[in-house]
């Protein structure tokens, strides 16, 4: 029998605040072109090998 899965607790305070100021940091962080294309093609890769018959 499965585990429950406990409720996502809820950040208040201090906590609160710093992950929203991380999240407004990071919604400026863009991934490189280069870095972009190296995932799509380790994705096709893989794909390839565990491609069903």
């Amino acid at each position: 029998m499965a585990k429950p899965i406990k409720i996502t607790p809820v950040l208040r305070g201090a906590d609160a605040v710093d992950f929203l100021k991380k999240l407004d940091e990071n919604k400026q962080k863009k991934v490189s072109g280069d870095y972009l294309s190296a995932i799509r093609n380790s994705a096709k890769q893989l794909e390839s090998i565990f491609k069903r018959k």
